[in-house]
């Protein structure tokens, strides 16, 4: 990890960057796509199966039947991906499960035979669902389209210390409580709390009752009773804490109470009264269970007289108390009885309510905590999280008796270890049995837990309390007593602050569902619904549905067969579903690579379970210290959805319970070896962890105290205390802000807005890599998934290549790779590959073949480097516009390549079937003059708004006509009369090229919807150059419209004539602070300043043509004419040697070599890379600009001084008043096209209620003419143009029609009507009973009729008021 300036680092065959990374990684990195991928894999190669296998087998209610698993198979898919791709169908494998249903009584067994669906296939089986696949890319495609399925962080399952807490009821109703709280939080089931609340000295319960209506509280000792523990092994267990002591005096279930419940008063009261009506109908068993409870009421009361039966007695007396809280738990939480009877009934239990508060608490299928939530709980509850800084009060003792630690000792970090080792081992004697009854001992098996007492105050010393920790050798995914044990005792030690509280917030109290663990829930549901079916079926069989008569029930139990009595209907739905509507499957970004690679690597708190778009909760979207390494502090959305839609850190991963973790390399005694761990946010917080960008040298650190983070603070630690050391300083943050260079000298705001708009660029038609790189760009694009990638186990040596198809030969085998070509993507933009290699070339695994989109021989090319100038030019590019040199325009530097597609369907209908023609009635021929004979454009066709693609004609309603209509039309063949014209047009803004044409016809065997009798696809190419009112932005967030085109001669342009591509404005720096741009100005003109003299320098050391297409990126063909030209233009000017050329050859004549060899000069470039935090500082780049010749502060070296340069307007040939700054920055065209935005109506739809005009492009809607706008007409008195708007342009519907009509027929236009919102709040008022009516006489007065206020105004006015009816009507106007 020795410091560098830089190395020239090979990338591949094509790419070399000059790398000024200061840190050695020895790192091997991981493929950014296999988290996904291997879950899903994980999910089909174990769990698919294990779900399925899960309810069987099913046995009916009576035990005579029972339904067997066998086996499972997923046959082969149906079609390719590529066909999937075409057809729109989905890349799936059909699912078979063999099943057999056996007769207990005959044992004859019945087994699936082969499916109708499935007689290609040797498997014997029942159809499950067709499950879609993934790809290599690892996305699904489902009917045709690329979907993908982003992971979602949750709440861990698990036990959560915390002051205050909330559950959750129906109607959006909260229960909050504050205290002492343990909230025990599982992945199926009820949440419930056991707290201690504020200002009460005893430990409660809070459950939610199962339909989610109320919440219920009790003490912990009545559950801890409903559960099987008595009173005195409680007692035992707390060592008689007063919590405990109060808990069991503020609940009724004790010897006392037991026998003088309200049900037995009331019962008592009946059989002893003397009325025998009042006891009529009372229950003859009621009448023994009295006696019973009468008996025992006399026995205990006898108790002290008997002293030899008081055991007995006692424990008879405790399982009455405990099956009795057990009852009154299940009734206040409203727990289903239903379906428990007949499950105990079918395992030979016996049915108690005990035995249905251990099926509810303690069963995965009810209350299930999965494997990460007892991973959380065994690390929570585990006696030495609360040990440590406390004094022991008894000596603790191996499990031979010895002492190893002694009384009074205070545990620190040497004892804490050997506790945990001793506990690990089992050697430990601090493990206690809980004394159970026998009865329920047989439902809990033998509960264990860990105690030690320690002293309540490590100073005084003198009382004690005890610690009690779960049971760690527990490994079942379900809650246990030890758990409840452990959680009570943490409850009572935060009085005595032992223990600590959890924050929410932090990364390792949350988990990523991943693919495998959203398929498995909906694989659940699916079966649930399967499982109840096939038990009502088993039910009529087995004769169990007693409302059947006998000879109906003999007929099922003939033809029952495994297809009768199963419908996985609901398991094919499940899926289905998921994939087509569920909120985390999304459509594909296929923006650009990065777009589709971030998109991959995106995490959303959102979601079923999730956090709500509109909760306003600040923390919850917070960076937390935790995130380091795993999830990007930079990237996400700016709106609605910040900090709840993030992205993975580039090197983030997951373990096996889900929780994210990032590598470190180990450090011992202050040396930093090689050996890698992964860490999970909960383990870093036990660790000293170093920062990477420190000062190394062979493996040791230079200072004896360095920078470290331990948990949330950094701080100076000594090498030697230091435990893991950071793997690279890009690790921190995701793909997308890792490509940003000089990252750090950016504002975190800017930087976000960078981050996100390189996934919003457009792949351009000559895509170029950028100059200031960040050395991530080959591995975002060899792992995107849109690049070709050699995937063969041994090397391989190109065999042939063409456009569309690669072949590699290896060994005696040969792969062939057929290359997408000009495909529409997701976004419509174009998804085409390019070779990069050539026959004969050596290939090893993962070896990029062809670039994608947005790729440069294997890197990511988003946009192109330009040279650009921070000036204002004539207020164009006020307030971050951007100004355009139009050779960007006319070189199509700046072009893309767009593909729509637009489909038809020729249906069946009622009225007869839809034709494919040509022959369509009332269009002219000069709309169909790209038609072929079918009707259908033919490809290369230019297309404009309107005309045909697919001429396509529907049957009317059927009409009855006269034989004389019948004849003519069979003679003439016009169809005009029981046809319409249906065809496929082309829609506003969509004019371009027919680039292809597919058809899927039903005769050729293609699976279409129904009453589909064909589909056609065309696909029309839009080319789309850059134009004024396009968004382009560069890296650093600095992003702008472009508001002028300006002429190639009256731009800018340097004392040598170079002329400047792009001005920017440069008031758009220092306050948005993202200096980071400035700095890639500077450092990628001295580079493109080097390209020069680098070119010389391979030339004079006579180095290959290969060595030329590694340094600047061109193929050896062109690189040798390179060569070539270069000798020829140094002859004719009679250059000699390197020095001489250095002084003698200019840009010009490099440029003059490569026009003679057909390279443009943008794309011979000397590369650089500077990643992110440990890249080009200050003094490398004063280094750089000094080697290239640029004046890096104020000396008179070369042309510039501080990187500035003197301008020359272009249009008057005077200087620009100071110098500019002036170099290559990398600049992106976004997908926010003036050509997809520009919108204009004329006519269009209007709403049906109000009769305005829509809104929107899509609804060729109008402009909202809003409040505020009214008022700004109003001030300026603009009276016409207002009443314009409000009634012809919006909705006076008489009003607009009589407008139009005028200006057809060439009328003036006529006075506007009522508007329809007018009328509608005149309705309204009629509604609320008043009456208001709409008349045109504003009053009378001189026997004259006015219609404008006005004109009544100014008459009267004009003469004196004549009588009190005209003073009325003034006063009534107010006037």
């Amino acid at each position: 990890m020795s410091k560098k300036k830089f190395i020239d680092k090979e990338i591949s065959k094509y790419v070399l960057r000059r790398d000024y990374s200061k840190i050695e990684k020895n790192f091997n990195e991981p493929n950014l796509l296999n988290l996904q991928k291997n879950a899903f894999h994980k999910f089909i190669d174990t769990e698919l199966e294990g779900t399925i296998k899960s309810i069987f087998p099913i046995k009916s209610i009576g035990g005579r039947y029972s339904l067997e698993y066998i086996g499972m198979k997923l046959e082969k898919p149906k079609r390719s991906e590529k066909e999937a791709r075409n057809e729109g169908k989905t890349y799936d494998r059909p699912l078979y499960v063999d099943l057999a249903i056996v007769d207990n009584e005959s044992g004859e067994v019945k087994k699936t035979t082969k499916s109708s669906k499935n007689k290609a296939s040797n498997t014997d089986g029942i159809f499950f669902a067709s499950i879609p696949m993934i790809t290599e890319k690892g996305t699904f495609i489902v009917n045709g389209i690329e979907k993908f399925v982003i992971s979602q962080i949750v709440r861990s399952p698990g036990a959560y210390i915390l002051t205050k807490s909330q559950i959750k009821l129906s109607n959006s109703r909260k229960r909050i409580q504050e205290g002492y709280i343990c909230e025990i939080l599982p992945a199926k089931g009820t949440l419930f709390f056991i707290f201690m609340a504020e200002n009460k000295d005893f430990i409660q319960v809070m459950f939610r009752d199962a339909i989610g209506e109320s919440t219920h509280t009790i003490p912990i000792t009545a559950f801890l009773k409903a559960l099987g523990l008595n009173k005195e092994e409680i007692l035992n267990i707390f060592a008689n804490h007063k919590s405990i002591k109060n808990s069991l005096d503020n609940e009724i279930y004790n010897e006392k109470d037991v026998f003088e419940t309200d049900e037995l008063i009331n019962l008592r009261k009946n059989l002893n009264s003397s009325d025998s009506n009042r006891s009529y109908g009372v229950d003859t068993k009621l009448r023994e269970l009295f006696k019973k409870y009468s008996s025992l009421k006399s026995q205990l009361e006898a108790e002290g007289k008997n002293a030899e039966k008081q055991k007995e007695l006692n424990e008879v007396i405790n399982n009455i108390i405990s099956e009795k809280a057990a009852k009154d738990l299940v009734i206040n939480l409203s727990i289903s009885t239903k379906n428990i009877d007949s499950k105990f009934r079918l395992s030979n239990k016996e049915t108690t309510y005990q035995s249905i508060i251990y099926n509810h608490f303690f069963s995965n299928k009810s209350f299930d905590l999965s494997k990460a939530g007892r991973f959380k709980m065994a690390r929570k509850m585990r006696l030495s999280e609360r040990l440590y800084q406390r004094v022991l009060a008894e000596d603790l003792k191996d499990i031979n008796g010895k002492v190893v630690i002694k009384k009074n000792t205070l545990i620190q970090k040497h004892e804490l270890d050997t506790i945990k080792q001793l506990t690990k081992e089992g050697k430990l004697g601090i493990v206690h049995n809980v004394n159970l009854d026998e009865r329920i001992s047989k439902m809990a098996n033998v509960v264990k837990y860990e105690k030690i007492n320690v002293y309540q105050d490590n100073d005084s010393q003198d009382e004690f309390i005890p610690i009690i920790g779960t049971d760690t050798s527990l490994d079942k995914p379900t809650l246990s007593i030890s758990d409840i044990l452990s959680i009570t005792s943490y409850v009572i030690n935060l009085d005595y602050d032992i223990g600590f509280y959890d924050d929410i917030d932090h990364l390792g109290n949350k988990r990523l569902k991943l693919i495998d663990e959203l398929l498995k829930t909906r694989a659940q549901a699916g079966l649930v619904r399967i499982e109840k079916f096939i038990n009502d079926k088993l039910a009529i069989a087995d004769g169990a549905n007693k409302s059947q008569e006998q000879s109906e029930e003999q007929e099922p139990k003939k033809s029952l067969t495994v297809k009768s009595i199963i419908n996985t209907k609901p398991f094919q739905i499940s899926f289905k579903e998921f994939f087509n509507s569920h909120q985390l499957t999304q459509f594909l970004d296929q923006q650009n690579p990065l777009a589709e690679l971030t998109n991959k690597r995106r995490i959303s708190a959102m979601g079923p379970g999730g956090i709500s778009r509109e909760d306003p909760n600040l923390d919850i979207r917070d960076v937390h210290y935790s995130h380091y390494g795993k999830i990007c502090p930079i990237e996400t959305p700016e709106g609605m959805n910040i900090g709840l839609i993030m992205s993975l850190a580039t090197y983030a991963s997951t373990d096996e319970n889900g929780f994210l973790i990032t590598p470190y390399r180990i450090v011992k005694n202050g040396v930093i070896t090689d050996e890698i761990r992964w860490l999970t946010a909960l383990s870093e917080d036990e660790y000293i962890i170093a920062c990477s960008n420190l000062n190394v040298e062979k493996n040791k650190f230079k200072e004896d105290k360095v920078l470290c983070r331990y948990r949330s603070s950094w701080e100076f630690f000594d090498v030697k205390d230091v435990d893991f050391i950071d793997i690279s300083p890009k690790q921190v943050v995701s793909i997308a802000a890792s490509s940003i260079p000089f990252l750090e000298n950016d504002d975190a705001n800017r930087a976000l807005m960078g981050a996100n708009m390189q996934r919003q660029a457009t792949p351009l038609i000559s895509p170029i890599a950028p100059i200031v790189g960040t050395g991530n760009e080959y591995k975002i694009a060899h792992d995107s998934g849109m690049a070709a990638v050699y995937d063969g186990e041994k090397d391989g040596t190109v065999s042939y290549v063409d456009g569309g198809t690669i072949k590699i030969k290896s060994g005696s085998e040969e792969k062939v790779y057929e290359l997408t070509k000009f495909n529409k993507s997701n976004q419509n933009t174009c998804n085409n590959q390019v070779p990069i290699v050539s026959v004969g070339e050596k290939v090893t695994k993962g070896t990029t073949i062809a670039d994608g989109p947005a790729m440069s021989n294997g890197e990511l090319a988003l946009g192109q480097n330009v040279l650009v100038a921070f000036t204002t030019w004539s207020g164009y590019n006020y307030e971050d516009a951007i100004i355009l040199s139009k050779r960007l325009f006319m070189e199509d530097i700046f072009t893309s390549i767009h593909i729509v597609e637009y489909s038809v369907d020729c249906l069946k209908t009622k009225n007869g079937d839809e034709e494919i023609t040509r022959d369509i009635p009332n269009v002219s021929e000069s709309s169909k003059k790209y038609l072929d004979d079918e009707g259908i454009i033919m490809v290369g066709a230019e297309v404009k708004e309107g005309d045909v693609l697919v001429g396509k004609i529907s049957p009317k309603g059927q009409v009855e006509l006269t034989s004389e209509e019948k004849l003519l039309q069979a003679i003439f063949g016009d169809k005009s009369k029981n046809h319409k014209e249906t065809s496929l047009k082309v829609p506003h803004g969509g004019e371009g090229t027919v680039a292809m044409v597919k058809r899927f016809k039903v005769e050729d065997d293609y699976e279409l919807n129904a009453d589909v009798i064909e589909q056609i696809k065309v696909y029309v190419v839009q080319k789309r150059k850059i134009q004024i009112g396009d968004k382009m932005a560069g890296r650093h967030g600095n992003k702008g419209i472009i508001s002028k085109i300006v002429p190639v001669e009256d731009m800018p342009h340097l004392e040598d004539g170079t002329t400047i591509d792009i001005m920017l404005n440069p008031l758009g720096v220092p306050s948005r602070m993202n200096i980071g741009q400035i700095l890639e100005l500077h450092l990628g003109l001295a580079m493109k300043k080097l390209t020069l003299s680098k070119v010389l320098e391979l030339y004079y050391d006579k180095k290959p043509a290969s060595d030329f297409s590694l340094w600047f990126g061109i193929h050896e063909e062109a690189s040798r004419n390179l060569i070539k030209n270069l000798e020829k233009i140094l002859n004719e000017k009679q250059i000699k040697s390197l020095d001489q050329a250095n002084k003698e050859f200019t840009d010009f004549d490099l440029s003059l070599a490569l026009s003679r060899s057909g390279i443009s000069r943008e794309k011979l470039i000397y590369k650089t890379a500077t990643p992110v935090f440990e890249g080009v500082n200050r003094t490398d780049l004063k280094e750089a600009m000094t080697e290239a010749g640029i004046d890096p502060i104020n000396g008179k070296l070369g042309e510039g001084k501080s990187g500035k340069f003197n301008l020359i307007d272009g249009r008057t040939g005077e200087y620009f008043d100071g110098e500019v700054s002036v170099g290559i920055m990398y600049m992106l065209k976004l997908d926010h096209m003036v050509d997809d935005k520009i919108h204009s109506r004329a006519v269009g739809p209007y709403s049906k209620i109000t009769q305005q005009p829509l809104g929107g492009k899509s609804q060729n809607g109008g402009q909202r003419f809003g409040e505020m706008e009214v008022w700004a007409l109003e001030a300026y008195g603009a009276a016409h143009n207002l009443r314009e708007l409000l009634t012809i342009k919006s909705d006076d519907v008489k009003g607009r029609n009589n407008t139009y009509n005028a200006i057809i027929k060439g009328k003036p236009i006529p006075e506007s009507g009522l508007p329809e919102s007018f009328k509608l709040l005149t309705k309204q008022l009629q509604g609320l009973g008043l009456q208001v009516s709409i008349t045109k006489e504003l009053g009378k007065a001189n026997n004259n009729n006015f219609k404008d206020i006005n004109e009544y105004i100014s008459n009267i006015t004009n003469n004196a008021i004549k009588n009190d009816e005209d003073q009325q009507i003034i006063e009534e106007m107010d006037i």
